[in-house]
């Protein structure tokens, strides 16, 4: 939402959007007087150009009282040709202070709020009813699933469904919108698990369909997984139930469970020996010693060595 309406207002203001008339800072990476000399200085070849400030840490309770001073000094001193857009990622902006009280009165504060569990449905709903599509209840649950909360993804995959057919159902969404990696990395490890190699590895090349995103990520993912997998089967061999387990863990007795039933076959010295594994698998591909698709094809194919 954020994108989208920062895109809106810079087209807004600027008209052509480009490199030179938009220039963007992060304060998690650049000082704040990096910002301050950018936004002194006039546009050159346009007539008007923006700063964008994202992380505006200034605009907090816990941000520094001199960073506050050198933004509000900039504000009332910059000039109409240099438009200024502060983003900031929560919850504890301080509105008491003189550059929200500036702000407030000279420009414009946008507020946005993550779309609740139970909004995402009325959500999703209207968002099809708007462009004169429908789409069957349980379809829509689906696309929820699969879209795991990402609004800038469920547009894309919505808008994808809406030029397919004005009527989708689910079959449609199982068909044309992938699903979160979590669950094909969660089906792979529990498929490896229960010894069924030749699953995991059709797991892995239907995501090979997706591109190299997907795999780029599997690895470290998978080794996620496999760490669980270790703490889980320790503090059982300690004589832990699931319930405690999954208190020590911070997880649900469903998923302790899974594991332990997946898992019974094999031993920790095995889960570590995949870990070591992943963790060299992983090196040889960022060094290009090996392919990333064959590699971890190796690894399926050989789990347990």
């Amino acid at each position: 939402m954020i994108k989208k309406r920062l895109k809106k207002i810079l087209i807004e203001r600027l008209g052509k959007v480009d490199d030179f008339n938009v220039v963007r800072f992060d304060l998690d990476e650049d000082e704040i007087d990096s910002i301050i000399d950018e936004a002194s200085l006039l546009p050159l070849g346009y007539e008007r150009k923006a700063v964008v400030v994202d992380n505006a840490t200034f605009l907090t309770n816990g941000g520094k009282k001199e960073d506050k001073e050198k933004i509000f000094n900039l504000l009332t001193s910059s000039g109409d040709e240099v438009d200024l857009v502060f983003i900031y990622h929560g919850a504890s902006i301080d509105e008491k202070i003189d550059i929200f009280n500036y702000v407030k009165e000279n420009g414009q504060i946008l507020n946005f709020m993550n779309i609740t569990k139970e909004e995402w449905p009325l959500y999703v709903r209207k968002y099809f009813k708007d462009r004169n599509v429908e789409i069957e209840p349980a379809a829509v649950n689906e696309l929820i699933s699969r879209v795991d909360g990402d609004l800038l993804r469920f547009i894309n995959e919505a808008d994808k469904l809406c030029l397919y057919k004005n009527k989708i159902s689910l079959m449609d969404v199982t068909m044309m919108v992938a699903k979160p990696l979590e669950d094909d990395v969660f089906q792979i490890s529990n498929a490896l698990l229960r010894g069924d190699n030749a699953l995991a590895l059709s797991i892995f090349r239907d995501l090979k369909l997706l591109g190299s995103r997907a795999t780029d990520t599997l690895i470290p993912m998978l080794g996620t997984q496999f760490r669980f997998i270790n703490q889980v089967m320790f503090l059982s061999s300690r004589g832990l139930d699931k319930k405690e387990i999954a208190s020590e863990l911070a997880t649900s007795e469903g998923r302790v469970g899974v594991t332990l039933r997946n898992s019974r076959n094999l031993s920790r010295r095995q889960v570590a020996h995949a870990l070591d594994d992943l963790y060299y698998l992983d090196y040889q591909i960022k060094s290009g010693q090996v392919d990333r698709f064959y590699g971890f094809e190796l690894f399926l194919i050989n789990f347990p060595n």
